[in-house]
């Protein structure tokens, strides 16, 4: 059933049969059972969808999140020449609070958090930057470049790291609020294409190779005297990447044949080093000739757990080659062994002398716990809200987007039903299939369970959005989108659920096209409050 945008604004939708679209709401006992305390949720048989606000009728929405006390919400979207982030609350009344420009629309932003405590706001992208925002204000709070395209990240419930999945199968932890490297482990052969963690911290990852993956978290010792960072060749050179003093990110030449360790001008100075103000000196070799270049005493570098201390850099910019930020010379190499796995194409940085006295690391680990293999390719994995069951979907086609299948979708060819082609209920403990919903055509893009752990609402490319319940073999109730669904999620409260979707662009006039972000009110079958 397709509805219109502009009568989603009120809270309302006419349908095709010309009746208004309203099932009975929650009852003042129950709105008075989930204030009692954070975390309390409803529970109880979904019965159907009730729709609610609007939020976007205009671009392509990527994905949304809502806040741990469901009082907001937080999407991304395609903006005319921008990723953006939104961000509205949900109270007293639907509002946008601010829209934001994150980065250039050739990176897809994949992935939005809240934070435990609702105080920020993440995002993880294809640029492979990790970024951080108030999320009462939207305003940047802080951002780190990963290795690799991210495709899917999530917050421990400690608040205290983010965690983030790339499009090669890293799962990598970086502090918060620092966004310092921490930890990172090779998850999957595929693209990391969920995470969700339980509220006692255990971590669920879900991969195109059609793995579900579960991991023990613990923070431990972590080591400091090696790291492995992805290398590159440029001009004959193998390059890394690294920071400088905690402020800027540089890529490294290696070279054994320059006698410093040097940094063009522009890098120096986001690192905080007054150039200008610098009083030593070393003359450095060139292709034409040697030049004298200004050295900086006492900085440090870092590899991501690996520290290098109390280093000279040397500040010149034709000493740099083309494509680089700075050389690791004769003093980085005397220190560090540097060895390729050609494999991972991770370059292996080794400190001959160990790891440095004092410089031990506390931080999050992730340890292998269970893996469940399935028949079709995971695109989403989400928890309810004691952490038993798991709300998946799946795909037989890798959930890809190629010329093949929007030629299918233009000339409107419909996408067979398959057994794999499902949203499904899964055992947290054991992986087994408690129920499967094979009911979209074609790729299912997205899952989430309810916090009971009964429902689950899921989206596809069909562009559907469909809610079942157990013991239910059809959905109870859908809605019809314009174009392809990309996130569907249960409020943490379980009153809501949002999706985020693809509309037609529409160029002219007011550019109102069908619904990208929308909330949909559940309502239940005798509802109860249950506690996390």
């Amino acid at each position: 059933m397709r509805y219109s945008a502009r009568l989603l604004l009120a809270g309302w939708v006419v349908l095709g049969v010309g009746c208004a679209h309203k099932l009975p709401g929650l009852t003042p006992e129950v709105f008075s059972g989930l204030r009692e305390q954070p975390g309390n949720y409803v529970a109880g048989k979904t019965v159907g969808l009730s729709d609610g606000p609007l939020l976007n009728n205009k671009d392509f929405v990527y994905t949304i999140g809502f806040s741990p006390d469901s009082s907001r919400v937080a999407y991304t979207h395609l903006g005319p020449k921008f990723y953006e982030l939104a961000l509205w609350t949900l109270v007293p009344e639907p509002k946008l609070v601010a829209d934001k420009t994150v980065n250039p629309y050739e990176f897809d932003i994949e992935a939005v958090s809240f934070s435990p405590d609702g105080g920020l706001v993440a995002t993880a992208g294809r640029d492979g930057a990790v970024r951080l925002f108030d999320a009462s204000t939207n305003e940047p709070k802080g951002r780190v470049l990963a290795e690799e395209p991210l495709t899917a990240m999530t917050f421990h419930p400690s608040g205290r790291y983010v965690v983030v999945g790339s499009a090669k199968g890293l799962i990598s932890v970086f502090s918060v609020p620092q966004l310092a490297f921490v930890y990172e482990v090779r998850a999957h052969m595929g693209p990391v294409s969920a995470l969700a963690f339980t509220a006692e911290g255990a971590l669920y990852s879900g991969s195109w190779d059609k793995h579900v993956r579960a991991w023990e978290s613990r923070e431990e010792v972590l080591r400091t005297d090696q790291a492995r960072v992805i290398f590159d060749r440029r001009g004959g050179f193998s390059v890394v990447r690294g920071g400088v003093n905690g402020k800027a990110q540089a890529s490294f030449a290696l070279d054994t044949r320059a006698p410093a360790i040097i940094l063009n001008t522009e890098t120096a100075t986001q690192a905080g080093i007054d150039v200008a103000f610098l009083k030593d000196t070393l003359t450095v070799p060139t292709p034409l000739g040697n030049t004298v270049a200004k050295l900086a005493r006492g900085q440090s570098l870092r590899f991501k757990s690996l520290p290098v201390e109390n280093v000279d850099i040397a500040i010149c910019d034709v000493c740099v080659p083309t494509g680089a930020q700075g050389v690791l010379g004769t003093p980085f190499l005397e220190r560090f062994d540097v060895s390729f796995d050609e494999s991972t194409h991770e370059a292996i940085l080794t400190s001959k002398a160990g790891a440095v006295p004092g410089a031990e690391a506390q931080g999050l680990a992730l340890n292998p716990k269970s893996d469940f293999v399935f028949e079709g390719h995971v695109n989403d994995v989400t928890v309810d809200a004691k952490g038993q069951r798991l709300g998946v979907a799946f795909s037989e086609e890798k959930a890809e987007r190629s010329r093949t299948v929007y030629e299918r979708e233009k000339n409107k060819v419909v996408e067979p039903q398959a057994p794999f082609n499902a949203g499904a209920l899964v055992d947290a403990a054991t992986g087994q299939v408690l129920q499967k919903w094979p009911i979209h055509h074609g790729v299912v893009s997205t899952a989430s369970i309810s916090p009971d752990g009964r429902s689950l609402a899921s989206g596809g490319w069909d562009k559907r959005l469909l809610l079942f319940t157990e013991g239910n073999a059809q959905p109870l109730d859908e809605r019809e989108f314009g174009w392809s669904v990309r996130r569907v999620r249960f409020s943490p409260d379980g009153r809501w659920v949002a999706v985020a979707a693809w509309t037609p662009q529409n160029p002219i006039g007011d550019q109102e096209s069908d619904p990208a972000a929308a909330l949909f009110e559940v309502a239940y079958e005798q509802p109860s409050v249950e506690r996390r």
